[in-house]
């Protein structure tokens, strides 16, 4: 007999869990719905609150942290983006093409509040497990540039174009003489020759 109210408890508590996951997904689709009519506001509300309902939800965290990034306040995505891959650890939900962009996202997100050398560790470490990725070298480059290291940044620079043929259909590759990494480099012979043939 107790053995039955014990399982009955837990099958309680993970329809609750479910219940909990389902709002959170639901609040998360609104936010999306928010976002694209540009209610940042709206939006962001709802993503706490799915996160409320739900702290494991992938979806929530990773849709939080590409609109912390959006808009400006890098640090807190930084911990939102690391949250994703935290959770994706357990949960092996994202794609592989997620994965790449929530490790993108996390690394811009530390160059752009000023820690580069925890941007270039990041990008480093990816590129170890997946070096086929274009974008991963093209911002490692472009975090070496910002770095005052131009010898560092031009093989990944040249790297990133040979594998350009990785990036996904929605993703150009990006002129580096339209880049602001490499505004201090815009007049170095150095710099213009090896990226003369780099436009799409």
């Amino acid at each position: 007999m107790r053995r039955t109210v014990v399982v009955l408890l837990m099958l309680l508590v993970a329809c609750s869990g479910w219940g909990d996951a389902r709002k959170a997904a639901d609040k998360t689709k609104r936010a999306e719905a928010e976002f694209r009519k540009h209610n940042i506001a709206g939006a962001e509300k709802l993503l706490r609150e799915a996160i409320k309902e739900d702290p494991n939800s992938v979806d929530a965290h990773k849709m939080l942290a590409n609109l912390l990034s959006g808009t400006n306040r890098y640090s807190q995505a930084t911990q939102e983006f690391g949250r994703v891959l935290e959770l994706d650890a357990q949960q092996k939900k994202l794609s592989d093409e997620d994965k790449r962009r929530v490790i993108d996202g996390q690394a811009v997100a530390y160059a752009e509040s000023g820690d580069l050398n925890r941007a270039k560790s990041i990008y480093l470490a990816a590129l170890e497990k997946d070096p086929d990725y274009s974008m991963y070298d093209y911002n490692l480059a472009c975090v070496y540039a910002e770095m005052h290291d131009l010898d560092s940044a031009l093989p990944y620079l040249k790297k990133a174009w040979d594998k350009r043929d990785s990036l996904p259909g929605d993703i150009k590759f990006p002129d580096p003489r339209q880049d602001s990494s490499f505004h201090s480099y815009v007049n170095d012979p150095k710099f213009l020759d090896a990226v003369r043939n780099m436009v799409q």
